[in-house]
């Protein structure tokens, strides 16, 4: 049996792009729903985009771990990351930039809990990291509860954008917004207006 040398500077190696491509497809794979196969909360002409199917495969979260920390502002001093949905993709980045997170607590109900868990300090240079984002609003409402610490939110940097007016919503906020994939680069139709 023949070994192969994975050190071998003649072994074929994917580009920057052709790696992002590949992720591409493996994210819209696995986690993609097309119309007819998705909750009845889902726009019927776009489809259903199950984030968790993609972050709880790690082959794929390691390597949106790594285009995300490509990402991150260098002055960024922690990342972090909406509970429950961008914890894992928050961890990922964590960890490929050797930076702490914080997990933010966004839901209603937690009004009476800890908004973030892990350690905030006035004057710190954050990035937040989101999973899928079609209007901005969690985002935004993330970066408010981190702002209120006096923390500066940086960036706000998503794996998927889905095309439901995030940019448009965050396009006056003191931070800028940019997404990874958009629904065009995967061929999906943006949701209905609400979703």
């Amino acid at each position: 049996m023949e070994s192969v040398d994975l050190l071998d500077r003649t072994r074929v190696r994917l580009t920057q792009s052709q790696a992002l491509a590949e992720l591409r497809d493996d994210i819209l794979r696995v986690a993609y729903l097309p119309p007819g196969r998705w909750e009845a909360s889902e726009d019927a002409t776009s489809g259903y985009f199950d984030k968790y199917a993609f972050q709880t495969r790690p082959a794929i979260l390691r390597r949106l771990g790594r285009f995300l920390a490509e990402l991150v502002p260098r002055e960024t001093d922690r990342v972090a990351a909406p509970a429950l949905g961008a914890v894992a993709l928050g961890a990922a980045v964590a960890l490929e930039i050797g930076l702490p997170l914080v997990i933010v607590k966004t839901d209603a109900e937690l009004q009476t809990q800890r908004p973030l868990e892990g350690e905030i300090y006035p004057g710190e240079i954050i990035t937040l990291i989101e999973d899928v984002v079609i209007t901005g609003t969690r985002a935004l409402g993330a970066a408010k509860l981190l702002r209120a610490t006096g923390a500066e939110v940086r960036e706000i940097i998503a794996v998927l954008d889905r095309s439901g007016g995030a940019p448009e919503k965050l396009r006056g906020e003191p931070f800028p917004y940019r997404a990874l994939i958009s629904s065009s680069e995967l061929g999906l139709a943006p949701p209905r207006a609400g979703q």
